[in-house]
């Protein structure tokens, strides 16, 4: 009966240490997220063009990103309140990635899946170059949250 009581016991102290770790393993998991924070200055004449691309093409392709499971979260877009001097943009576009190894398969497959959501358009780098035309000026920045404790 002894035996039995202590093998209960460290059958019930090994699961909670299993546990334990496979709870902060996925913690730390949290960590991983990529965000990428996409910056465009827009002239006041090209913002309802830049809109309707966006809304129209981008968006789209980023529901799909997010169907695949490449995205973790919903993309948004975000606008000024009020236009500071440096840095002077006009949109801001923000997109949760698992992690980096996903940017790659993104990177990978973004060709691909505009082609099929909108055939006969050109490509995911024609979109890119239609943005550009009408963009002053554009920048990504990729970042990561550090924990603090």
């Amino acid at each position: 009966m002894k035996g039995l009581i202590v093998l209960v016991f460290f059958l019930t102290l090994y699961f909670m240490l299993f546990l334990q770790i496979r709870h902060s393993v996925a913690e730390d998991g949290r960590y991983q997220v990529v965000i990428e924070e996409s910056y465009y200055a827009v002239g006041p004449e090209n913002e309802d063009k830049f809109l309707e691309i966006y809304k129209t093409r981008v968006f789209p392709f980023w529901k799909e990103m997010k169907n695949m499971g490449l995205i973790d979260d919903d993309i948004k877009m975000y606008s000024q309140r009020i236009h500071t001097l440096k840095p002077n943009w006009t949109f801001k576009i923000v997109v949760r990635f698992n992690n980096y190894a996903v940017i790659d398969k993104w990177l990978e497959k973004r060709e691909k899946i505009f082609n099929k959501l909108f055939p006969g358009e050109g490509g995911y780098r024609a979109l890119g170059k239609k943005i550009k035309a009408i963009t002053e000026e554009h920048w990504d920045e990729f970042i990561r949250e550090i924990p603090l404790e």
